[in-house]
């Protein structure tokens, strides 16, 4: 099964309906990860966006397939998490492609995959990123030279564990 194929099956599975009705501490871990991923990929890749909403068909090429015909994308009425998964699903199917940039970044989105799969979600907001009621400044702050951070479900789900307790 190609990369392109997982990501619809991947993105099919999550309540788009849901997301933001449960907090958990690995959510903000998550999107700290996915912002110091953008960051770097974007200082690589410049392409038209709003940071860090990557558009993948902006900063690279646009893929052979059609994106914006998946059928799971009509599913996801916020704007934000439609570009991010449509930039998602673009990556995999240039990566079937077998280019070489998005093979070398096929990683790029597993954060924010993540995040949405546990049921959360962030927005932009005048420099700041606001999740689960929290607010993380993106402007000025050199994200891409941050340790990264183990996002294996493990650690995920020990963070989630530990804010329970």
């Amino acid at each position: 099964m190609g990369y392109l194929s997982q990501a619809i099956k991947r993105i099919s599975v999550i309540d788009w309906g849901c997301l933001g009705e449960k907090e958990f501490v690995s959510q903000s871990y998550l999107c700290r990860e996915y912002l110091r991923r953008a960051t770097k990929f974007l200082k690589n890749y410049p392409g038209t966006c709003i940071p860090p909403f990557i558009m993948i068909s902006n900063s690279i090429i646009e893929p052979q397939e059609n994106i914006e015909m998946i059928e799971i994308l009509n599913e996801i009425n916020n704007s934000y998490h439609k570009t991010l998964v449509t930039s998602y699903l673009e990556l995999c199917a240039l990566i079937d492609e077998k280019n070489p940039i998005a093979m070398d970044n096929k990683d790029l989105f597993e954060p924010a995959i993540k995040l949405y799969e546990r049921g959360g979600f962030f927005y932009r907001r005048e420099g700041y990123l606001y999740i689960n009621g929290n607010s993380i400044i993106i402007a000025d702050v050199a994200w891409d030279e941050k340790e990264p951070l183990d996002i294996s479900d493990e650690i995920l789900d020990a963070l989630d564990n530990l804010s329970a307790e």
